[in-house]
């Protein structure tokens, strides 16, 4: 400290000790009074964000100006979920008016502000197709985007290009229409042990689904999960589970439909000593196949849907961590295209959407229900599928430095209607539920991007995420 000669702090010194001080940050947005989902536990308090990233979370008295202030008394904060599984743009499959365009902005609504695209027909197995998709993408996105390379059906895939490209996984089927076959998949493991990447694999066994199919008669939508039983989804599991440990491969097995397919892929996970994750999604969690018979095609889902004790047992295994994740393989369509499958089930593809309710029902269902705390949610559906995805704690958590994306949950109970949502598909297999949770407001890069189900951001506000 500088002094006097009388030994006094001169002036001067006084003066180098305020400029030393750095300025305070310009908050652009201050939520208060929300309470905080952290990983931890949910405590009261305040979020402020500065320049698209989180500048400091909990106690706001050190904040003495902002650009704009949202009180969120009574509600929840959560990271912006991410949901890895998602089917959203490929004009092959899906009919005008449904893009990567559509189903961001449904995802904004429902409070979704990262989505791992996965190929749906078209193949995206080289750098080039990446490179298209990525471009496609783009220019239509609301929400930040990584992809997943695949369908892989033929040898010879350049992992190390798609690497390259910012794709570090692939997907594979172990069943039609985009089955690989066996030295195909032993190919592949072999390849992406080498790097450092995962192989996402659909497991049904294809044997199993057409001797069942053969046995099953009728085109009435309760038949249709006889057509492809748990045993098909075991076998495919094992079958998996032998060739990643066999290469050294990391393997994630999507969309796990039955509580032994769960049991299963834990024990391969223990047997090995590589990196084998589990997802289940909202139809398994939600629905049994007893839905069939009131929803018909608004419940075709493939693999199927179980019955009550499997549904049961499948949400013990979410309650315990058996579950890493839940994604929604979110798969859009327009209700008047589904309409057929009343008078034959065989005739609309399977796949439900689910995007944009995807927080509302687990938090309606799951947290409001009493089956999990706040803490397993944000796991669920915010941390672990950042960190399966390679974008944890940038994405998924409400860290000091992270992209500011959250949203604000409302508790509130209402009947569910295609109506409140921004899915142009209008439908939902949701319909009819009575829920009790709300998403209020949805902030990506520290923008208000929705309120309510209204999405206020543009296309191509989201950006591909090389991971």
């Amino acid at each position: 400290m500088a002094q006097s000669v009388c030994g006094h702090t001169s002036l001067w010194g006084r003066l180098v000790l305020v400029l030393a001080e750095p300025p305070a940050p310009m908050i652009d947005l201050l939520v208060e009074n929300a309470r905080i989902v952290s990983p931890t536990g949910v405590t009261r308090g305040s979020i402020a964000i500065a320049d698209g990233t989180i500048e400091s979370v909990g106690d706001a008295t050190a904040v003495t100006t902002a650009r704009r202030t949202i009180d969120a008394s009574g509600m929840v904060a959560l990271p912006g979920a991410v949901d890895i599984h998602t089917h959203m743009h490929d004009p092959a499959v899906f009919p005008p008016g449904i893009d990567f365009q559509s189903e961001t902005a449904a995802a904004t609504a429902g409070g979704v502000t990262t989505v791992v695209e996965l190929p749906t027909q078209t193949p995206i197995t080289t750098p080039a197709a990446a490179h298209r998709k990525i471009r496609h993408c783009s220019e239509r996105a609301h929400v930040d985007f990584g992809l997943v390379a695949g369908n892989v059906q033929e040898t010879g895939i350049d992992v190390a290009g798609l690497q390259s490209v910012g794709i570090p996984e692939l997907k594979a089927f172990t069943a039609d229409p985009y089955r690989a076959a066996e030295e195909t998949l032993l190919e592949l493991f072999a390849t992406v042990a080498e790097t450092d990447t995962t192989v996402r694999v659909h497991c049904e066994h294809q044997p199993i689904l057409d001797h069942a199919r053969d046995s099953v008669s009728g085109t009435d939508p309760s038949v249709y999960p006889d057509s492809r039983p748990i045993e098909a989804e075991l076998a495919a599991i094992e079958r998996i589970g032998r060739l990643a440990s066999y290469t050294d491969c990391p393997v994630h097995i999507v969309h796990i439909s039955s509580a032994r397919g769960v049991a299963l892929g834990n024990r391969i996970a223990e047997r090995t000593d590589v990196p084998v994750t589990l997802e289940t999604c909202p139809q398994y969690l939600a629905f049994t196949r007893d839905a069939l018979a009131a929803k018909g095609p608004y419940c075709k889902v493939n693999p199927p849907l179980r019955s009550s004790g499997e549904r049961d047992r499948l949400w013990e295994f979410v309650q315990d961590g058996s579950i890493d994740c839940i994604a929604t393989d979110h798969f859009p369509s327009y209700r008047a295209d589904r309409q057929s499958g009343w008078d034959d089930i065989w005739e609309p593809p399977a796949g439900l959407p689910g995007v944009e309710t995807l927080l509302e029902w687990l938090i309606s269902e799951g947290v409001h229900d009493g089956r999990i705390s706040w803490e397993r949610a944000c796991a669920l559906v915010c941390a672990n599928p950042a960190r399966r995805a390679g974008l944890y704690p940038r994405k998924g958590s409400l860290r000091v430095g992270t992209d500011a994306d959250l949203v604000l949950i409302d508790r509130t109970t209402h009947t569910v209607t295609p109506e409140q949502y921004a899915f142009v598909g209008d439908w939902t297999p949701f319909s009819g539920r009575e829920w009790t949770a709300r998403v209020a407001t949805v902030i990506a890069g520290g923008e208000i991007v929705a309120t309510d189900h209204t999405v206020h951001s543009d296309p191509g506000r989201g950006r591909f995420l090389p991971r």
